[in-house]
């Protein structure tokens, strides 16, 4: 029997960055915004923590900004990570982990922008 890393197109990243997340919620269509901190990404998603209670379900569409600092550029400089991605799992806060958990597969490829 093969693992779930086995079954991954693409590696993932373990990479403790700052993310902003923006959606419509589904029921009043309400804008939400919100911030969180990225665990780990691939070509294909990413999964990041929030410190409080998130109401999205699965099926929803998130717009993520990843703020990421690139050294090789200059020391000070912190550049962005744009994509969009779809809510595939929801993690609540565990013995190992007190942050709500959100896995996401990305519909748009990331994109680069510096800050």
């Amino acid at each position: 029997m093969s693992s779930s890393l086995e079954r991954r197109r693409f590696s993932r990243f373990i990479i403790p960055l700052e993310v902003t997340y923006q959606t419509q919620c589904p029921v009043s269509g309400e804008l939400r915004q919100g911030q969180g901190v990225l665990r780990d990404i691939s070509l294909t998603g990413s999964f990041f923590h929030v410190d409080h209670p998130v109401d999205f379900q699965p099926g929803q569409i998130l717009a993520l900004t990843i703020a990421a600092p690139l050294p090789f550029l200059d020391n000070h400089h912190i550049s962005q990570f744009t994509a969009a991605g779809e809510v595939v799992r929801l993690e609540p806060p565990g013995p190992t982990n007190p942050n709500f958990g959100v896995a996401i597969n990305f519909i748009q490829d990331l994109s680069f922008a510096p800050a």
